[in-house]
Protein backbone atom coordinates (compact mmCIF):
# COMPACT_ATOMS: atom_id res chain seq x y z
CA UNK A 1 0.00 0.00 0.00
CA UNK A 2 2.84 2.34 0.92
CA UNK A 3 4.57 1.63 -2.43
CA UNK A 4 1.36 2.36 -4.37
CA UNK A 5 0.89 5.66 -2.53
CA UNK A 6 4.51 6.64 -3.29
CA UNK A 7 4.03 5.84 -6.99
CA UNK A 8 0.86 7.95 -7.13
CA UNK A 9 2.66 10.91 -5.53
CA UNK A 10 5.56 10.49 -7.98
CA UNK A 11 3.22 10.38 -11.00
CA UNK A 12 1.37 13.51 -9.81
CA UNK A 13 4.68 15.30 -9.20
CA UNK A 14 5.99 14.41 -12.67
CA UNK A 15 2.74 15.52 -14.26
CA UNK A 16 2.89 18.92 -12.56
CA UNK A 17 6.60 19.20 -13.34
CA UNK A 18 5.87 18.55 -17.01
CA UNK A 19 3.20 21.25 -17.03
CA UNK A 20 5.48 23.80 -15.35
CA UNK A 21 8.22 23.51 -17.98
CA UNK A 22 5.83 23.65 -20.96
CA UNK A 23 6.63 26.61 -23.15
CA UNK A 24 3.66 28.93 -23.60
CA UNK A 25 3.41 30.83 -26.87
CA UNK A 26 2.16 34.13 -25.46
CA UNK A 27 2.36 36.77 -28.17
CA UNK A 28 3.14 37.54 -31.82
CA UNK A 29 4.49 40.97 -32.74
CA UNK A 30 5.90 42.47 -35.95
CA UNK A 31 8.00 45.36 -37.22
CA UNK A 32 8.40 46.61 -40.79
CA UNK A 33 11.80 47.97 -41.91
CA UNK A 34 12.64 49.16 -45.45
CA UNK A 35 14.55 45.97 -46.35
CA UNK A 36 12.74 43.35 -44.24
CA UNK A 37 9.70 42.61 -42.10
CA UNK A 38 10.25 40.98 -38.71
CA UNK A 39 7.88 38.67 -36.84
CA UNK A 40 8.65 38.07 -33.16
CA UNK A 41 7.05 35.17 -31.28
CA UNK A 42 7.23 35.45 -27.47
CA UNK A 43 7.58 32.13 -25.65
CA UNK A 44 7.43 31.51 -21.88
CA UNK A 45 10.40 29.14 -21.82
CA UNK A 46 13.26 28.34 -24.19
CA UNK A 47 11.39 26.91 -27.20
CA UNK A 48 11.87 23.66 -29.02
CA UNK A 49 10.47 23.83 -32.54
CA UNK A 50 10.72 22.50 -36.07
CA UNK A 51 10.52 24.60 -39.23
CA UNK A 52 8.56 23.71 -42.35
CA UNK A 53 9.14 26.04 -45.27
CA UNK A 54 7.23 26.50 -48.49
CA UNK A 55 7.16 29.17 -51.18
CA UNK A 56 4.05 30.74 -49.67
CA UNK A 57 4.43 30.11 -45.93
CA UNK A 58 6.63 29.18 -42.98
CA UNK A 59 5.31 26.84 -40.29
CA UNK A 60 6.85 26.69 -36.80
CA UNK A 61 5.82 23.60 -34.82
CA UNK A 62 6.48 24.14 -31.11
CA UNK A 63 6.85 20.87 -29.20
CA UNK A 64 5.85 20.67 -25.55
CA UNK A 65 4.10 24.02 -25.82
CA UNK A 66 0.73 25.55 -25.04
CA UNK A 67 -1.16 28.43 -26.60
CA UNK A 68 -1.51 31.62 -24.55
CA UNK A 69 -5.17 32.42 -23.77
CA UNK A 70 -4.93 35.98 -25.14
CA UNK A 71 -3.23 35.07 -28.42
CA UNK A 72 -5.69 35.46 -31.33
CA UNK A 73 -6.08 32.62 -33.81
CA UNK A 74 -5.36 34.96 -36.75
CA UNK A 75 -3.34 38.17 -36.99
CA UNK A 76 -3.70 40.15 -40.22
CA UNK A 77 -0.46 41.99 -40.90
CA UNK A 78 -0.40 43.05 -44.58
CA UNK A 79 3.16 44.35 -44.47
CA UNK A 80 5.78 43.92 -47.23
CA UNK A 81 6.63 40.22 -47.58
CA UNK A 82 3.93 38.97 -45.22
CA UNK A 83 0.14 38.65 -45.25
CA UNK A 84 -0.92 37.14 -41.92
CA UNK A 85 0.00 34.84 -39.02
CA UNK A 86 -2.17 32.08 -37.56
CA UNK A 87 -1.68 30.19 -34.28
CA UNK A 88 -3.43 27.05 -33.09
CA UNK A 89 -3.01 24.01 -30.82
CA UNK A 90 -2.36 20.88 -32.89
CA UNK A 91 -2.53 18.64 -29.82
CA UNK A 92 -2.40 18.92 -26.04
CA UNK A 93 1.25 19.98 -26.05
CA UNK A 94 1.91 21.12 -29.64
CA UNK A 95 1.41 24.61 -31.06
CA UNK A 96 1.56 25.57 -34.73
CA UNK A 97 2.38 29.12 -35.82
CA UNK A 98 1.97 29.65 -39.56
CA UNK A 99 3.30 32.72 -41.37
CA UNK A 100 1.72 33.43 -44.76
CA UNK A 101 4.22 35.12 -47.07
CA UNK A 102 3.91 37.65 -49.89
CA UNK A 103 6.72 38.60 -52.29
CA UNK A 104 10.09 38.14 -50.60
CA UNK A 105 13.74 37.38 -51.28
CA UNK A 106 14.65 35.04 -48.42
CA UNK A 107 13.80 34.29 -44.79
CA UNK A 108 15.84 33.81 -41.62
CA UNK A 109 14.67 32.18 -38.38
CA UNK A 110 16.61 32.36 -35.10
CA UNK A 111 16.12 32.22 -31.33
CA UNK A 112 16.81 34.94 -28.79
CA UNK A 113 17.33 34.02 -25.14
CA UNK A 114 15.50 35.61 -22.25
CA UNK A 115 17.12 38.94 -21.39
CA UNK A 116 16.09 41.60 -18.86
CA UNK A 117 12.33 42.07 -19.32
CA UNK A 118 12.30 40.28 -22.68
CA UNK A 119 11.09 36.63 -22.73
CA UNK A 120 12.55 33.86 -24.86
CA UNK A 121 11.76 34.74 -28.46
CA UNK A 122 11.74 33.23 -31.93
CA UNK A 123 12.44 35.78 -34.66
CA UNK A 124 11.48 35.39 -38.33
CA UNK A 125 13.00 37.96 -40.69
CA UNK A 126 11.47 38.18 -44.17
CA UNK A 127 13.90 39.97 -46.50
CA UNK A 128 12.34 41.85 -49.38
CA UNK A 129 13.03 41.88 -53.09
CA UNK A 130 14.44 45.40 -52.88
CA UNK A 131 17.32 44.13 -50.71
CA UNK A 132 18.98 42.27 -53.61
CA UNK A 133 22.72 42.93 -54.00
CA UNK A 134 23.53 45.98 -56.11
CA UNK A 135 24.25 45.40 -59.79
CA UNK A 136 27.15 47.72 -60.59
CA UNK A 137 28.60 49.04 -63.84
CA UNK A 138 31.43 51.33 -64.83
CA UNK A 139 30.13 54.89 -64.95
CA UNK A 140 30.35 57.08 -68.01
CA UNK A 141 32.74 59.92 -67.02
CA UNK A 142 30.94 62.87 -65.42
CA UNK A 143 31.51 65.35 -62.64
CA UNK A 144 29.24 66.00 -59.70
CA UNK A 145 29.37 68.49 -56.87
CA UNK A 146 29.31 66.34 -53.74
CA UNK A 147 27.08 67.31 -50.86
CA UNK A 148 28.27 67.05 -47.27
CA UNK A 149 26.42 64.04 -45.84
CA UNK A 150 25.38 63.98 -42.18
CA UNK A 151 24.04 60.66 -40.86
CA UNK A 152 21.44 61.09 -38.10
CA UNK A 153 20.97 57.96 -36.01
CA UNK A 154 17.74 57.71 -33.95
CA UNK A 155 18.63 55.27 -31.15
CA UNK A 156 16.78 52.03 -30.34
CA UNK A 157 13.60 51.07 -32.26
CA UNK A 158 11.40 48.03 -32.72
CA UNK A 159 11.77 45.55 -29.88
CA UNK A 160 14.17 47.93 -28.12
CA UNK A 161 12.11 50.84 -26.71
CA UNK A 162 15.07 52.45 -24.95
CA UNK A 163 14.26 54.34 -21.75
CA UNK A 164 10.61 54.75 -20.75
CA UNK A 165 9.38 57.97 -19.14
CA UNK A 166 7.26 58.23 -16.01
CA UNK A 167 4.19 58.87 -18.18
CA UNK A 168 4.94 55.99 -20.55
CA UNK A 169 6.83 57.90 -23.25
CA UNK A 170 9.18 55.66 -25.25
CA UNK A 171 12.66 56.95 -26.01
CA UNK A 172 12.59 55.26 -29.44
CA UNK A 173 9.58 57.38 -30.48
CA UNK A 174 10.93 60.68 -29.14
CA UNK A 175 14.37 60.36 -30.75
CA UNK A 176 12.83 59.40 -34.10
CA UNK A 177 10.65 62.53 -34.05
CA UNK A 178 13.67 64.69 -33.13
CA UNK A 179 15.86 63.04 -35.79
CA UNK A 180 13.26 63.64 -38.48
CA UNK A 181 13.17 67.30 -37.47
CA UNK A 182 16.98 67.49 -37.60
CA UNK A 183 16.99 65.92 -41.07
CA UNK A 184 14.37 68.37 -42.35
CA UNK A 185 16.27 71.36 -40.95
CA UNK A 186 19.69 70.34 -42.29
CA UNK A 187 18.31 69.54 -45.74
CA UNK A 188 17.16 73.16 -46.14
CA UNK A 189 20.83 74.13 -46.50
CA UNK A 190 22.29 73.98 -50.04
CA UNK A 191 25.22 71.57 -50.22
CA UNK A 192 24.11 69.50 -47.20
CA UNK A 193 22.27 66.19 -47.07
CA UNK A 194 21.02 64.50 -43.88
CA UNK A 195 20.22 60.77 -43.90
CA UNK A 196 18.46 58.73 -41.17
CA UNK A 197 19.66 55.26 -40.17
CA UNK A 198 16.02 54.36 -39.50
CA UNK A 199 12.83 56.16 -40.45
CA UNK A 200 10.26 54.04 -38.64
CA UNK A 201 9.68 51.84 -35.62
CA UNK A 202 12.10 48.98 -36.31
CA UNK A 203 15.51 47.98 -34.99
CA UNK A 204 18.75 48.52 -36.94
CA UNK A 205 21.91 46.74 -35.77
CA UNK A 206 25.04 48.66 -34.81
CA UNK A 207 26.81 47.23 -37.86
CA UNK A 208 24.16 48.53 -40.27
CA UNK A 209 24.06 51.96 -38.61
CA UNK A 210 27.81 52.35 -38.99
CA UNK A 211 27.81 50.89 -42.50
CA UNK A 212 25.31 53.54 -43.59
CA UNK A 213 27.81 56.25 -42.64
CA UNK A 214 30.66 54.43 -44.38
CA UNK A 215 28.70 53.79 -47.59
CA UNK A 216 27.71 57.44 -47.84
CA UNK A 217 31.22 58.71 -47.00
CA UNK A 218 29.57 60.82 -44.31
CA UNK A 219 31.15 63.96 -42.91
CA UNK A 220 29.46 63.47 -39.51
CA UNK A 221 27.57 60.78 -37.58
CA UNK A 222 25.17 61.93 -34.84
CA UNK A 223 23.38 59.38 -32.65
CA UNK A 224 20.29 60.82 -30.94
CA UNK A 225 19.09 59.57 -27.53
CA UNK A 226 17.15 60.60 -24.41
CA UNK A 227 18.78 60.00 -21.03
CA UNK A 228 17.29 58.23 -17.98
CA UNK A 229 18.24 57.78 -14.34
CA UNK A 230 16.73 56.27 -11.19
CA UNK A 231 16.91 59.72 -9.65
CA UNK A 232 13.83 61.39 -11.17
CA UNK A 233 15.35 64.82 -10.43
CA UNK A 234 18.30 64.24 -12.79
CA UNK A 235 18.07 66.54 -15.82
CA UNK A 236 20.04 68.23 -18.58
CA UNK A 237 21.53 67.57 -22.00
CA UNK A 238 24.93 66.00 -22.64
CA UNK A 239 27.18 65.08 -25.55
CA UNK A 240 29.47 62.04 -25.72
CA UNK A 241 32.38 60.95 -27.89
CA UNK A 242 34.02 57.55 -28.22
CA UNK A 243 36.58 56.50 -25.65
CA UNK A 244 38.86 53.58 -26.51
CA UNK A 245 39.80 53.34 -22.85
CA UNK A 246 38.01 54.33 -19.66
CA UNK A 247 34.83 56.38 -19.52
CA UNK A 248 34.80 59.97 -18.20
CA UNK A 249 32.99 58.87 -15.06
CA UNK A 250 30.93 56.02 -13.62
CA UNK A 251 27.68 57.43 -14.98
CA UNK A 252 29.12 57.57 -18.52
CA UNK A 253 30.42 54.02 -18.15
CA UNK A 254 26.98 52.78 -17.06
CA UNK A 255 25.26 54.67 -19.87
CA UNK A 256 27.55 53.15 -22.50
CA UNK A 257 27.05 49.67 -21.01
CA UNK A 258 23.27 50.05 -21.24
CA UNK A 259 23.33 51.49 -24.77
CA UNK A 260 25.67 48.73 -25.96
CA UNK A 261 23.01 46.12 -25.06
CA UNK A 262 20.69 47.37 -27.81
CA UNK A 263 21.67 44.63 -30.28
CA UNK A 264 20.68 41.99 -27.71
CA UNK A 265 17.39 43.69 -26.80
CA UNK A 266 16.51 44.70 -30.37
CA UNK A 267 17.26 41.21 -31.64
CA UNK A 268 20.29 40.67 -33.86
CA UNK A 269 21.07 37.15 -35.20
CA UNK A 270 23.98 35.38 -33.52
CA UNK A 271 27.26 36.46 -35.03
CA UNK A 272 26.10 39.85 -36.36
CA UNK A 273 27.18 42.90 -34.46
CA UNK A 274 29.26 40.99 -31.89
CA UNK A 275 32.65 41.93 -33.26
CA UNK A 276 34.14 45.41 -33.04
CA UNK A 277 35.63 47.31 -35.95
CA UNK A 278 39.03 46.18 -37.20
CA UNK A 279 41.40 47.02 -34.35
CA UNK A 280 44.36 47.86 -36.62
CA UNK A 281 42.28 50.42 -38.51
CA UNK A 282 40.95 51.82 -35.23
CA UNK A 283 44.48 52.24 -33.85
CA UNK A 284 45.62 54.04 -37.01
CA UNK A 285 42.76 56.50 -37.32
CA UNK A 286 40.74 56.63 -34.10
CA UNK A 287 42.85 59.17 -32.18
CA UNK A 288 42.54 61.81 -34.89
CA UNK A 289 38.86 61.01 -35.44
CA UNK A 290 38.12 61.29 -31.71
CA UNK A 291 39.79 64.70 -31.64
CA UNK A 292 37.63 65.84 -34.55
CA UNK A 293 34.57 64.41 -32.79
CA UNK A 294 35.43 66.42 -29.66
CA UNK A 295 35.74 69.58 -31.73
CA UNK A 296 32.29 69.12 -33.19
CA UNK A 297 30.83 67.95 -29.84
CA UNK A 298 32.01 71.09 -28.05
CA UNK A 299 30.32 73.26 -30.67
CA UNK A 300 27.13 71.21 -30.32
CA UNK A 301 27.23 71.65 -26.54
CA UNK A 302 27.50 75.40 -26.95
CA UNK A 303 24.34 75.39 -29.07
CA UNK A 304 22.49 73.04 -26.68
CA UNK A 305 23.40 75.28 -23.77
CA UNK A 306 21.16 77.96 -25.31
CA UNK A 307 18.05 75.75 -25.18
CA UNK A 308 18.50 73.50 -22.12
CA UNK A 309 20.53 72.94 -18.96
CA UNK A 310 23.76 71.01 -19.55
CA UNK A 311 24.36 67.95 -17.39
CA UNK A 312 28.15 68.35 -17.71
CA UNK A 313 30.32 71.37 -18.49
CA UNK A 314 32.46 69.46 -21.00
CA UNK A 315 32.22 66.71 -23.59
CA UNK A 316 32.08 63.25 -22.02
CA UNK A 317 33.75 60.05 -23.24
CA UNK A 318 32.60 56.42 -23.09
CA UNK A 319 33.08 53.23 -25.16
CA UNK A 320 29.87 53.43 -27.22
CA UNK A 321 29.82 50.76 -29.94
CA UNK A 322 27.65 52.92 -32.17
CA UNK A 323 30.44 55.55 -32.38
CA UNK A 324 33.20 53.20 -33.58
CA UNK A 325 33.85 54.78 -36.96
CA UNK A 326 37.58 54.90 -37.82
CA UNK A 327 37.57 58.03 -39.97
CA UNK A 328 34.17 59.72 -39.52
CA UNK A 329 33.67 62.11 -36.57
CA UNK A 330 30.85 60.69 -34.44
CA UNK A 331 28.98 61.91 -31.36
CA UNK A 332 26.08 60.73 -29.22
CA UNK A 333 23.70 63.37 -27.89
CA UNK A 334 21.48 62.79 -24.87
CA UNK A 335 18.85 65.42 -25.63
CA UNK A 336 17.28 65.49 -22.12
CA UNK A 337 16.17 63.16 -19.31
CA UNK A 338 13.03 61.26 -20.26
CA UNK A 339 12.92 59.98 -16.65
CA UNK A 340 12.44 63.56 -15.40
CA UNK A 341 8.76 64.57 -15.54
CA UNK A 342 9.46 68.13 -16.71
CA UNK A 343 11.97 67.11 -19.35
CA UNK A 344 9.72 64.28 -20.54
CA UNK A 345 7.09 66.93 -21.34
CA UNK A 346 9.80 69.05 -22.96
CA UNK A 347 10.94 66.16 -25.17
CA UNK A 348 7.38 65.62 -26.38
CA UNK A 349 7.03 69.31 -27.24
CA UNK A 350 7.25 70.04 -30.96
CA UNK A 351 8.74 73.44 -30.14
CA UNK A 352 11.60 71.88 -28.14
CA UNK A 353 12.22 69.30 -30.87
CA UNK A 354 12.57 72.13 -33.39
CA UNK A 355 15.00 73.95 -31.07
CA UNK A 356 17.16 70.82 -30.85
CA UNK A 357 17.08 70.52 -34.64
CA UNK A 358 18.21 74.14 -35.04
CA UNK A 359 20.98 73.64 -32.47
CA UNK A 360 22.28 70.57 -34.32
CA UNK A 361 21.94 72.29 -37.69
CA UNK A 362 23.90 75.36 -36.53
CA UNK A 363 26.66 73.24 -34.99
CA UNK A 364 26.92 71.12 -38.17
CA UNK A 365 27.23 74.15 -40.46
CA UNK A 366 29.78 75.82 -38.16
CA UNK A 367 31.90 72.68 -37.99
CA UNK A 368 31.80 71.73 -41.67
CA UNK A 369 32.37 75.31 -42.83
CA UNK A 370 35.40 75.62 -40.56
CA UNK A 371 33.99 78.44 -38.44
CA UNK A 372 33.79 76.51 -35.16
CA UNK A 373 36.17 78.01 -32.62
CA UNK A 374 35.92 75.58 -29.73
CA UNK A 375 38.86 73.88 -28.08
CA UNK A 376 38.87 70.12 -28.64
CA UNK A 377 39.40 69.36 -24.98
CA UNK A 378 37.66 72.42 -23.57
CA UNK A 379 34.26 73.20 -22.17
CA UNK A 380 31.48 75.39 -23.46
CA UNK A 381 32.63 78.75 -24.78
CA UNK A 382 36.38 78.09 -24.62
CA UNK A 383 38.08 79.44 -27.73
CA UNK A 384 40.90 77.73 -29.57
CA UNK A 385 43.95 79.62 -30.86
CA UNK A 386 44.21 77.27 -33.84
CA UNK A 387 41.71 77.46 -36.72
CA UNK A 388 39.59 74.33 -36.77
CA UNK A 389 39.73 73.95 -40.55
CA UNK A 390 43.50 73.38 -40.40
CA UNK A 391 43.07 70.61 -37.81
CA UNK A 392 40.25 68.71 -39.45
CA UNK A 393 42.22 66.85 -42.11
CA UNK A 394 39.30 66.91 -44.59
CA UNK A 395 38.77 69.77 -47.04
CA UNK A 396 35.68 71.81 -46.25
CA UNK A 397 35.40 73.07 -49.85
CA UNK A 398 32.94 71.61 -52.33
CA UNK A 399 34.93 69.37 -54.64
CA UNK A 400 34.05 67.96 -58.06
CA UNK A 401 34.41 64.20 -57.87
CA UNK A 402 34.48 61.78 -60.81
CA UNK A 403 32.31 58.77 -59.97
CA UNK A 404 33.84 55.52 -61.25
CA UNK A 405 31.26 52.94 -60.17
CA UNK A 406 27.53 53.21 -60.73
CA UNK A 407 24.60 50.94 -59.92
CA UNK A 408 21.73 49.65 -61.98
CA UNK A 409 18.35 50.78 -60.64
CA UNK A 410 14.89 49.64 -61.71
CA UNK A 411 12.40 52.52 -61.80
CA UNK A 412 9.51 52.12 -59.33
CA UNK A 413 6.04 53.61 -59.13
CA UNK A 414 6.26 57.22 -57.95
CA UNK A 415 9.87 57.77 -59.12
CA UNK A 416 10.60 60.98 -61.02
CA UNK A 417 13.79 62.38 -62.50
CA UNK A 418 13.67 65.07 -59.82
CA UNK A 419 13.31 62.60 -56.89
CA UNK A 420 16.00 60.26 -58.24
CA UNK A 421 18.42 63.13 -58.81
CA UNK A 422 17.74 64.65 -55.38
CA UNK A 423 18.08 61.33 -53.53
CA UNK A 424 21.40 60.60 -55.26
CA UNK A 425 22.89 64.08 -54.83
CA UNK A 426 23.15 64.87 -58.52
CA UNK A 427 21.35 67.24 -60.90
CA UNK A 428 18.68 66.18 -63.39
CA UNK A 429 21.07 67.20 -66.19
CA UNK A 430 23.78 64.88 -64.79
CA UNK A 431 21.24 62.07 -64.44
CA UNK A 432 20.25 62.48 -68.09
CA UNK A 433 23.91 62.50 -69.19
CA UNK A 434 24.57 59.29 -67.26
CA UNK A 435 21.73 57.55 -69.07
CA UNK A 436 22.06 59.24 -72.47
CA UNK A 437 18.50 60.56 -72.11
CA UNK A 438 17.06 63.45 -74.10
CA UNK A 439 14.82 66.08 -72.51
CA UNK A 440 11.78 64.42 -74.05
CA UNK A 441 12.71 60.86 -72.98
CA UNK A 442 10.04 59.57 -70.53
CA UNK A 443 10.80 57.63 -67.35
CA UNK A 444 9.02 54.24 -67.46
CA UNK A 445 8.10 51.80 -64.69
CA UNK A 446 10.48 48.86 -64.61
CA UNK A 447 13.04 50.70 -66.74
CA UNK A 448 16.69 50.11 -65.79
CA UNK A 449 18.76 53.25 -65.34
CA UNK A 450 22.25 54.09 -64.09
CA UNK A 451 22.64 55.86 -60.73
CA UNK A 452 25.76 56.81 -58.72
Amino acid sequence: MKIKFTLIILIVFLAFANISVAAEVTNVRYWAAPDHTRVVIDVGEEPSFKIQEDKDFIVLNFKGATLGPELPAEILISKPGIKKVTACSKSKDDVEVKIFLGKYLKTQVFKLKKFQDKPDRVVVDIYLQGSLPLETVKCPPYKVKRKKVIVIDPGHGGDDPGAIGKNGTYEKDIVLAISREIKKTINKNPGYRAVLTRDGDYYVSFNKRLQTAKDLNASLFISVHADAARNRQAKGSSVYCLSTGAASNEAAKLLARNENLSDIIGGVPNGEGNGDSDQIILNMFQTNTINLSKTYAAGLMQQMNDINTLKYESVQEAPFRVLKLPDIPAVLIETAFISNGEEEKLLKSRNFQKKIALAVDTSVRQYLSGTTAIAQNGGVGEESDEPVASVRGKSTKKVNIVKKICRIYRVKKGDTLFSLARNNSITIEELRKLNNMKDSTPLLWGQKIILP
